[in-house]
């Protein structure tokens, strides 16, 4: 019986790399995703709650035919449109939790609007922000 030799490199035979670089790489991504998750699904009921919060209170004002200069009718009218405009905005950023830069925009949306949506919001963001910065 002829024996035969492998004379490849280590650089040609991958298999013996291949595990080694793996898991070292799903370690570190591993580590990252549920935080990512965790942003993402906070940001996405933020955005719920100040949607659907603000749908509440257009439905529950009804004196806004009035255009008198009422200026609590205004400040209502005034965060009425904030908190829909930010709940959109984070249910848009929800996806973009893992670039620093919307998760930054969102950390300062839901400090603007402050209420159980916004803190959620701003939660979402700032453990984005841990997510991409921090190397656990």
């Amino acid at each position: 019986m002829e024996s035969r030799v492998d004379w490849r490199s280590p650089v040609q035979t991958l298999e013996l790399n291949i595990p080694i670089s793996i898991v070292s790489t799903v370690g570190k991504m591993a580590s990252k995703v549920p935080l990512l998750t965790l942003a993402r699904l906070l940001v996405l009921i933020g955005g719920v709650v100040l949607l659907i919060g603000g749908i509440l209170q257009v439905i529950d004002v009804g004196g806004l035919t009035d255009f008198s200069t009422n200026l609590v009718r205004l400040g209502s009218l005034t965060g009425i449109v904030v908190g829909i405009l930010v709940g959109f905005l984070a249910l848009v950023g929800s996806r973009e939790v893992a670039n620093p830069a919307w998760s930054l925009i969102l950390l300062i949306l839901g400090l603007f609007v402050g209420s159980l949506g916004g803190i959620l919001v701003f939660i979402g963001g700032l453990i984005g922000l841990v997510a991409h910065y921090v190397k656990i």
